[in-house]
């Protein structure tokens, strides 16, 4: 390689990588501009980059086969942990998916020569990851910085009425990624397209029934604070069955081309589960309902059976930790075993709610994590992983998930508040709006004084309310608390190294949990007092210091808290400085926050309240929502200066 060979590649690099990768790689086949490649410009912190990435897929019959070849560059020391590799895929008991003529190897350039290690077939290894699921698992070797790892497999999927597809964006940063796939000319499909540069490339291409996309430039995913998945907002694309072409005789013995569709409506999905034998079993029981629960409803309002029947069941029926949205066995065995996946507890719990002559219905969801950040308005089955059930009582809505009996009645798994759900009903299914509405939040009130002239007393009183109690359920409970991690949460350094004793108290009829405690901290009376009013029991410390965000800031629900103070400035000390009063909120009007001092009569009052209305934010409010989030954080640490008064000793009158 000339000098001159060097200084063209490395202009090229500096002018824009993608030039240098405009060409498709192939397996084996290497250029000078990938050994120069050191760096990645629009993400130059990046140890490691996705030089390129392709599937290329094919119908064999009925089996949908695909070519991928995925080629990566390590840029620095931390980037060699790319050279472990695990290829799962879902064989089940039918062989439904397989993957065959692996090919690996490690490419280094050395003494300005090509080296290469070829990994053998003993040197990959096949494990059972569980549940029809397999694992391939391979380490490059000879992996330093500055290698190129390159491998590519085939595989073959019988799958077809929901296809994969494809996800463009890896946990490194991608120069090129591309996904090919060619139809038969007798099968339909529905494509369902997520991220920005996916919906509006254009896939279409001059060969019939060929479909491509060709993405650049795309970032490497990372977890941010308060986020749901990055999953829900990668580029990706996937598709469904729409539908397909088939030939039968007529009675003269003539071909007839005749179109089959599917899911047309969401009904047509709501049927295509409620038909399945085992499915049908929990939507009309046959078990009488004393054999359901043995519960007594005689007398009992609707609610309180409807609160007794989801206790029974979350506490008597064993989740087998498998999501599904379809049972693999019916009602009967589910009540004889008292076991199962999520779509089988939660369809009993429906089952048992029917018994009693209560509403109830089952509803699908994608939980947060699934790669759904939004639902397409359209039966798109693959877009669905949980099953969960409503029911409507005194004209108010509850939803339910019986597979945690830590969740109350009326409250769900943090990981499925979201926004929408496909509620199947015997007619007229269709998207629903998913809200859950409690009042969460915190409400603190401190109480500080001065006991004995020697000690600064501070009794406190947080009250956790709704999904900030539900969630907290063992940090706020005498029984499985040891107290380490609440004093933690609830107590700071200025508050004293006593050890409080904390009293727990269940507000009756509500998710409300009550917790007091009392600490002493000895003072200086001699010197000033720097009095904190209430510790922040939310973003402490704070998540948000990144200079810019990626992905959405998703609190999970919606929110107050609420902090009070009552302050006696003793005799003594005079009251030299305090927070200033505030009151802020973000231009969307999703978060408010308000902190205010008042003096009564030789006592300081502070109140403050934050307000979350809206609990998903978008990352181009990410800077307003940092600086607003830095002024709170700034604002519970200003503390008030109590000054010492100085008494001034008389003159004394000594004879001359």
């Amino acid at each position: 390689m000339t000098f001159l060979k060097y200084t063209i590649g490395l202009f090229i690099l500096f002018i824009s990588p993608n030039l240098l990768f405009s060409q498709e790689l192939r397996f084996g086949k290497y250029n000078d501009a990938e050994f120069i490649y050191s760096e990645v410009e629009f993400e130059p912190e990046a140890d490691a980059v996705v030089l390129q990435e392709s599937s290329y897929n094919i119908f064999l019959g009925v089996t949908l086969e695909s070519k991928i070849h995925r080629r990566i560059k390590v840029l620095k020391e931390s980037g060699k942990e790319q050279a472990n590799v695990i290829l799962k895929y879902y064989k089940g008991d039918d062989r439904i998916q397989d993957i065959y003529k692996l090919k690996a190897q490690t490419v280094n350039f050395v003494n300005e020569e090509i080296q290469i290690e070829k990994l053998s077939k003993s040197d990959f290894y096949e494990v059972d990851a569980g549940n029809g699921w397999r694992e391939i698992r391979f380490t490059f070797p000879q992996v330093q910085v500055g290698s190129i790892i390159d491998f590519t497999y085939v595989k073959a999927d019988k799958s077809i009425l929901s296809i994969d597809g494809w996800v463009f964006q890896n946990e490194i940063p991608t120069l090129k990624s591309i996904y090919d796939i060619t139809f038969p000319e007798f099968i339909w499909y529905k494509s369902l397209k997520q991220g920005i540069k996916t919906i509006s490339h254009d896939f279409k291409t001059k060969t019939k029934d060929n479909y491509r996309w060709e993405l650049d430039s795309l970032k490497g995913f990372t977890a941010e604070p308060y986020m749901t998945h990055y999953r829900d907002y990668l580029e990706k694309v996937s598709f469904q069955l729409e539908g397909y072409e088939y030939r039968e005789l007529d009675s003269f013995g003539m071909d007839l081309n005749q179109y089959k569709s599917l899911f047309d409506s969401w009904q047509d999905l709501t049927d295509f589960f409620a038909d399945r034998l085992e499915f049908k079993s929990y939507l009309s029981p046959k078990k009488k309902t004393q054999q359901i629960t043995g519960l007594e409803s005689e007398g009992t309002d609707t609610l309180k059976l409807a609160m007794d029947i989801y206790e029974h069941v979350s506490d008597e029926y064993h989740y087998s930790g498998m999501s599904a949205i379809v049972p693999s066995k019916d009602f009967s065995e589910t009540i004889e075993s008292k076991n199962g996946n999520r779509a089988e507890i939660n369809l009993s719990l429906l089952a048992h709610l029917r018994n009693y002559g209560i509403i109830a219905y089952p509803v699908l969801i994608s939980s947060k994590g699934n790669g759904r950040s939004n639902l397409v308005p359209f039966p798109f089955v693959d877009q669905f992983n949980q099953l969960i059930v409503v029911t409507s009582i005194a004209n108010k809505v509850y939803y339910l998930d019986a597979t945690d009996s830590s969740i109350p009645f009326g409250f769900l798994p943090s990981q499925f508040l979201v926004n929408q759900g496909f509620l199947m009903l015997e007619e007229n299914s269709g998207l629903i709006d998913i809200q859950t509405h409690h009042s969460s939040g915190y409400f603190v009130f401190d109480n500080i004084h001065i006991e004995d002239e020697v000690s600064l007393k501070r009794e406190t009183a947080v009250k956790a309310m709704g999904f900030d109690g539900v969630y907290n359920a063992d940090l706020f409970n005498a029984e499985n608390n040891s107290g380490d991690a609440l004093r933690e949460k609830l107590m700071t350094n200025e508050q004293g190294n006593l050890n409080p004793v904390f009293t727990f108290e269940k507000i009756p009829n509500t998710n409300q949990t009550l917790i007091k405690y009392t600490t002493s901290k000895e003072i200086d009376k001699t010197q000033n007092l720097y009095i904190n009013p209430f510790q922040l029991l939310r973003w402490e410390p704070n998540p948000f210091v990144r200079s810019s965000r990626t992905f959405p800031i998703d609190f999970g629900y919606l929110f107050t808290d609420r902090y009070g103070a009552k302050i006696e400035i003793p005799a003594g000390y005079t009251l030299d400085d305090y927070p200033e009063n505030v009151a802020m909120t973000l231009p969307s009007g999703a978060i408010s926050f308000s902190y205010k001092v008042n003096i009564i009569n030789e006592t300081a009052i502070i109140n403050s309240v934050i307000t979350v209305s809206n609990q998903l934010i978008g990352p181009e409010e990410y800077p307003d929502l940092k600086y607003l989030i830095d002024i709170i954080s700034s604002k519970f640490k200003e503390p008030l200066v109590l000054v010492k008064n100085q008494t001034l000793a008389p003159e004394s009158n000594s004879a001359e």
